[in-house]
């Protein structure tokens, strides 16, 4: 699908948007929302609707880490200035007088007059004698250099070049290896990794999450739905002091953990273009489906990531017998399985660096290479197929392990290229048509350096909503992790528990970072709020995603074929009208279409859905059977239940006098109690994840 490869996952724009909650009265900080103290359940969540509806989109976020300015340092201070102002001459597209400023060592090896640098001496270095006498940018319309950026980079060149990666090639993991370690220990270096970060950036860490707060992000993280009022009442009642792990474990053994790992998959591969009247039905949608079914089956069943990776990409024949057969086409073009494609797509997802830039030419301002691509592609040069199935040994390359630039590239077309491992040597062909499995063994061995460090990231940022390199298919030298040494701690863990994926995650979800609230001390002003957040020193706030939301509205109202196009006509036509299923529907209206850059998924079109819908004003089958089940619950219990089973915690005081007074002095009760449940499941605390 178009444009997949340059994307964030859709997860990313979701949490960028935290201010814009303060709209729905919801505060950062606060256990609830803000709503009005006066006027009743059902007039406070009107009141907050209304002023979300004029208010929506008009906030943002902002985020900033403190950095330590000791020292200039390449990736930091340095290159920021050169990618700005010189690489669009001196890079991987232009090399003006034979100079490529994109590496050290290209720097050092210097153009046609000589090395650009001399380390330790800004004063010989030709590059600052070009800077200091503004040569350089060249030409008239040109914006010089501020005397804060020379300072920079002289004081850079006189300190030797140093980099943010010599400072971190010893760094220390805290954890003996190669080998798999306990949770305990791995969750107890993770905290030991953050908290030195937040110490030496003078930043203190949040206290722990309230256990209700843990119990739904837990499980909304691990299961992709709330939990189900028995099953919070139960778990907050539990006085074992290990009821944290517990859970984690319990939830980790579920199939819903599987299923909302696969679907999470699903969607950065394929995030949902949703198209809407007569265009339904042209995209597959269920094969999609399939296919995020199939990947949490195999975990469920036990699967490695090494195992899934490996299926995917050595898949063949037809979509019937194996859903996996979709990702080729998926990642292609037009619904047809290209070598191009599929480089890109495998780069990103398996490895973790962006090779789009450089199909047409050496990327401008990565260290990769046109050759390094096609390279990469050469191994699936002879894989053919679409939406249906995929055949090997009748695609573009005519000879196994050899690939044509093709016509469409910007430089080189028509140039042959051999079959290579990223960052490695040229692949000696040796009587196979299908270089797919050699590529699958080299991509999951244990010592592979790409492998095991992408699907950590990835992990780590759908839970922080942040990767320890962001983006998180941008690894390289210029680019480094934040976290050095977790990165490469949990790589290291993640490649000797064989590539466990429930053992990274009762790794993570253990640890107190993952454990932290998203309140904020009263007296942080935002700036340290920014940094906290981006250092991981408290939990972002997250907005759900549509299978998520829909999966708590449907466990919230007991039905298990939720169907938003209730109540609407033959005769509605436009966006109003349904799409396919209810499944496609919701996601038409919830989900992202990712053409549309500045589309938020929860803003005033959901949020009206959400408050006017028919369907979510009706009767809930769930409430339904726990009043046939516990008949004499009274108000107060049955008010306690319709809490447990959305918000996942019991109501405090105000809250359930509100909605005593509110149900006793309706008519009807049982409608009262619908208005209850819709009140909830229309706060910021419900469509938070938090």
């Amino acid at each position: 699908m178009p444009g997949w490869e340059t994307r964030e996952p859709v997860s990313v724009r979701r949490t960028h948007n935290e201010a814009a909650w303060m709209c729905l009265g919801f505060v950062p900080g606060s256990l609830s929302p803000n709503l009005p103290k006066t006027g009743g359940v059902m007039t406070a969540i009107r009141t907050t609707g209304c002023v979300a509806l004029l208010a929506f989109g008009l906030l943002t976020a902002s985020s900033a880490t403190a950095a330590d300015a000791e020292e200039s340092l390449l990736e930091r201070d340095v290159l920021p200035i050169l990618t700005k102002n010189c690489l669009g001459c001196h890079g991987g597209l232009k090399k003006e007088g034979g100079l490529d400023l994109r590496t050290m060592p290209s720097m050092l090896k210097g153009g046609e007059s000589g090395p650009a640098i001399e380390k330790g001496h800004a004063d010989r270095s030709e590059l600052w004698k070009q800077v200091a006498s503004d040569n350089m940018p060249s030409g008239d319309d040109r914006e010089k250099l501020s005397a804060a950026d020379k300072a920079k980079i002289k004081a850079w060149i006189d300190a030797g070049m140093p980099t943010v990666s010599e400072r971190q090639k010893d760094v220390d993991t805290l954890l003996s290896g190669p080998k798999r370690h306990e949770p305990k220990q791995v969750a107890e270096a993770v905290d030991k990794h953050i908290g030195g970060f937040l110490r030496t950036a003078g930043l203190k860490p949040v206290g722990l999450s309230d256990e209700a707060a843990f119990l739904r992000r837990v499980s909304l993280d691990l299961s992709g739905h709330v939990p189900t009022a028995e099953e919070a009442a139960k778990y907050l009642d539990d006085k074992d002091p290990h009821r944290r792990a517990k859970l984690i474990d319990s939830l980790l053994a579920k199939p819903d953990f599987g299923r909302q790992f696969g679907r999470t998959w699903r969607d950065w591969i394929c995030p949902p273009e949703l198209p809407s009247g007569g265009n339904a039905g042209s995209q597959p949608y269920g094969q999609a489906r399939a296919f995020g079914d199939w990947i949490g089956k195999k975990l469920t069943e036990g699967g490695s990531w090494a195992q899934i990776a490996r299926e995917i990409l050595t898949v063949k024949g037809e979509i019937k017998k194996s859903p996996q057969v979709i990702f080729y086409a998926l990642v292609g073009k037009d619904g047809k399985t290209t070598a191009d494609g599929t480089s890109r797509a495998v780069a990103s997802l398996f490895m973790g660096v962006q090779l789009q830039c450089a199909r047409c030419h050496d990327d401008p301002y990565r260290d990769w290479s046109q050759r390094e691509h096609w390279g990469l592609a050469a191994f699936f040069g002879r894989s053919q197929g679409d939406f249906n199935k995929i055949e090997v040994g009748k695609g573009v390359s005519k000879k196994p392990g050899e690939i044509s630039i093709p016509g469409s590239a910007f430089k080189n077309s028509g140039q042959t290229v051999k079959a290579a491992f990223l960052r490695g040597a040229e692949f000696e062909v040796k009587g196979t048509d299908d270089l797919r499995l050699p590529f699958a063994d080299w991509l999951t061995a244990r010592d592979n350096p790409f492998f095991a460090r992408s699907l950590v990231n990835r992990a780590w940022f759908y839970l922080f909503a942040r990767g320890i390199v962001n983006p998180i298919d941008d690894f390289r030298d210029l680019n480094p992790p934040s976290h050095p040494g977790l990165i490469k701690m949990l790589a290291g863990e993640f490649s000797a528990s064989d590539f466990d994926i429930k053992h990274l995650f009762r790794c993570l979800c253990n640890s107190q970072t993952y454990q932290r609230t998203s309140r904020f001390a009263p007296e942080a002003d935002q700036q340290t709020r920014s940094a906290l957040t981006t250092a991981f020193g408290r939990m972002p706030m997250r907005l759900m995603t549509a299978d998520v939301l829909f999966d708590s509205l449907k466990r919230a109202y007991g039905n298990e074929k939720l169907d938003l196009r209730t109540g609407i006509t033959d005769s509605t036509v436009g966006m109003a009208a349904p799409v396919g299923g209810a499944w496609l529907e919701f996601q038409r209206r919830f989900g992202i279409n990712e053409n549309d850059a500045t589309d938020f998924t929860h803003g005033v079109a959901q949020m009206l859905t959400m408050i006017n819908h028919p369907r979510l004003q009706q009767r809930s089958k769930a409430l339904d059977a726990f009043q046939k089940t516990v008949p004499d619950a009274g108000v107060d219990r049955t008010v306690e239940w319709l809490y447990l089973s959305t918000l996942s915690r019991r109501p405090g005081p105000e809250e359930a006098s509100e909605a005593r007074e509110f149900v006793e002095g309706a008519k009807d009760a049982n409608k009262a109690y619908d208005g209850v449940l819709w009140m909830l499941v229309n706060r910021s605390e419900f469509l938070l994840i938090r």
